[in-house]
This record gives structure tokens, sequence and C-alpha cells, in this order.
């Protein structure tokens, strides 16, 4: 009997040919394990550099309203509030003055002073969050009956872009009220504490379908201060039965 047809070399040659197959069976599996890792990894490393992009364009078109709003306030100011005060003080001197006159340049003096503000809020560094939300929403008292609720916890250690752009987010959804909502009070609730500081605020307005305005300029702005902060943010809303806007930030972010 030839060597080859030995029961034991058979055996020897089917037991070789196993693990020959079961060798390179697991050389592939390990080819297309490295294979598909490399390309996750390709993929995250792709994400990554399309969400840091992302997050320098936001942050560069945010710093650059910054800019405008502050150079627009320093305008009004130095240049506009300036020259209505000169006028002013010049008519009071006149020997006719007109007293309507002198109350229409006080009140031109006065909105100029408050579009200032708006624009770029004066002592940012050295005020607390809750009272930048206080002198943001006392000029609107006489549009609408504002509740506010204040739960301060803990000392107030946000930097200055923190406050700039929370206040900006809060002017927005004010904004939005006065112009669409056609409501009559609003409470706006605000908490501090070690963890999460909170917003919320509530109207009684006519509300609307989220759906078919989400993509809204006004709402977009809101969704791009909230995301470069970090936070978190919900709208509800219902027709007839107002609309809740709720932001969670961390406190030490």
């Amino acid at each position: 009997m030839a060597e080859w047809q030995n029961p034991e070399t058979i055996i020897r040659w089917i037991i070789f040919s196993i693990v020959f197959f079961l060798v390179l069976f697991s050389f592939i599996v390990l080819l297309i394990r490295v294979y598909y890792k490399k390309v996750i990894s390709s993929k995250l490393e792709e994400s990554r550099i399309k969400l840091e992009h992302q997050k320098n364009l936001l942050e560069v078109s945010i710093n650059t309203q910054e800019k405008e709003r502050k150079r627009i306030a320093a305008d009004l100011h130095d240049d506009v509030i300036g020259k209505l005060t000169a006028i002013k003080m010049m008519e009071e001197l006149r020997p006719e003055k007109s007293e309507e006159t002198i109350e229409l340049l006080s009140e031109s003096i006065q909105t100029a002073r408050r579009i200032s503000h708006d624009l770029s809020p004066p002592l940012l560094s050295f005020s607390a969050l809750s009272t930048l939300i206080e002198n943001a929403i006392t000029p609107l008292q006489n549009q609408l009956k504002i509740v506010p609720i204040f739960d301060v916890r803990t000392v107030d250690t946000f930097d200055e872009e923190f406050k700039v752009q929370f206040i900006r987010i809060l002017q927005e959804i004010i904004t939005n009220i006065v112009k669409y909502a056609d409501a009559s009070e609003v409470e706006i609730h605000f908490r501090q504490s070690n963890l999460f500081t909170c917003l919320k605020v509530i109207d009684n307005g006519k509300g609307f379908d989220i759906n078919k305005n989400k993509t809204g300029l006004g709402l977009k702005n809101i969704e791009t201060r909230v995301s470069y902060l970090n936070g978190f943010y919900r709208l509800t809303s219902e027709i007839n039965k107002g609309t809740k806007s709720i932001f969670v930030f961390k406190t030490n972010e």
C-alpha cells in the first residue's frame, strides 16, 4: 500500500488542511477587522474634522455679530446720543424753547440708550446674570406683564462671553413673543445651582405649529447660540395654549 494511502497519513493531511483553513480564515477575518477599523476610524476623524469646522464657523459667526453689535452700540452712545443731548441742551437754552421738542428729544435719548444697552450690555464682567436678566426685561414691562422668578443658589462665576450669549437668547425669545405670540403675560424662571443653570420662558400667547415654524430665523439664532454654549434647548407650543422654552447649561462650562 502506498504511503499516501496510509490512514495515519490521510488523517495528518486532513488535520493539516483543517488547521491551514482555520489559520487562513482567522487571517482573513483579522484583515477584515483591521480594514473596517481603519474605515471607521477614518469616518470618525472625518466627522470630528467636520464638527470642528462647523464649531469654528459658528464661533466666527457669533463673534462677528457681537463685534458689529458693539460697534453700533458705541456709535449710538458716542455719536447719536451725544448729538441728541447737545440739541436738547440748545433747545433748553433758547428763549422760546419748545417743551414738546425737549420731551421728544428726551424720549429719543432714552430710546437710543436702551437700544445701545441691548446691543452691548454695560458692566458685563461685574454684573450677575440675574441682574442682567432684570435689566433686559425691565424696558419691556410696558408691553407685557412679565413675571420673573429667580432661584439663585450659587455665586455667579460665568465669564463675559457666556453672559452675552445667554442674554442674547433671552432677548430673542422675548422679541419673538412680542412680534408673534400676541401674549399678555410672560413668566421667566431662572435657576442657578452648582451644577446647572436653567431658564424657562412661558407665554400665554396663541402658540404655533413647531413643525411648520422650526426653521424660522429667530429659532435658528437661538439654536446657534445654545449650541455655541454647549447647552440643551427644548421648545413646546400648542395652538391657543402658548409656548414654553427651556434652556439648560452646565454651570461650570
